[in-house]
């Protein structure tokens, strides 16, 4: 979930206390700040002075296509250590204490800024990703907001209405069971979503769906999907799921 995270400066932890804020940024993204002022691009290790009470930053890490940002790394002197959010730092809270003040002065006191970048799966749904963020869905010409949780309930918001459902993973992330579908107050109506394929390029998954209600399994699903409707199954419809920033 993005969100952002307000660093207050403590005595006890000593963050920012020094001169130097170290980003080391692996592959999979770079590091930027939402003054513009500050960039630091994979595979470098830029470092940044602070020297008096006016630093105030936020930093985000920004994903490169295919990948997605996952957290800050939690290590000795790591800041923000473990959060997927923005990481705001700023050092006015040292003005009138000495000690704090003090250790601005210390050009040998240095902290680390780490992003963690994760590659998305492109032969299944990532669940972290899936749950992390919203999806704009067209559907029957209209577009639909879909927004997944850790806890397995999900909804779904076309203009003013909200409905709410049910679901899970199966077949090794490879499709979602809506074991309760989002637009109807009854509980046993269901529908699948079959994972086709990801475009890391566009930000989207492409999806094989049916609410079908004689599809009773993943399995059936995905051979739906695979073969179309046969028998008295209805023919899939091809959805895109496209990632919201």
């Amino acid at each position: 979930m993005k969100q952002s995270i307000l660093i207050v400066i403590t005595l006890s932890t000593l963050l920012l206390g020094g001169c130097k804020i170290r980003i080391e940024v692996p592959e999979g993204g770079r590091v930027t700040t939402t003054s513009g002022s500050y960039t630091c691009e994979t595979g470098a290790v830029c470092e940044i002075d602070v020297v008096d009470l006016f630093f105030d930053e936020t930093f985000r890490g920004e994903p490169a296509t295919g990948y997605r940002f996952d957290s800050w790394l939690k290590r000795q002197r790591g800041l923000c250590g473990g959060s997927d959010g923005s990481c705001r730092l700023f050092t006015s809270g040292f003005e009138g204490n000495d000690i704090l003040m003090g250790f601005i002065e210390r050009q040998e006191e240095v902290f680390f800024l780490v992003p963690q970048f994760v590659q998305i799966p492109t032969d299944a749904f990532d669940p972290a990703l899936i749950q992390s963020t919203a999806f704009l869905v067209r559907e029957s010409g209209l577009s639909v907001t879909y927004q997944f949780s850790e806890n397995g309930t999900y909804s779904k918001r076309a203009g003013p209405i909200i409905a709410a459902g049910k679901y899970t993973f199966e077949l090794n992330d490879t499709v979602i069971n809506y074991t309760q579908l989002a637009d109807t107050d009854r509980n046993d109506l269901t529908g699948y979503a079959v994972f086709e394929s990801f475009d890391a390029a566009n930000g989207m998954y492409k999806v094989c769906y049916t609410d079908d209600q004689d599809v009773r399994s993943a399995s059936t699903a995905v051979d739906t999907c695979a073969n179309g409707g046969r028998g008295n199954l209805s023919e899939p419809t091809r959805l895109r799921f496209f990632i919201q920033e």
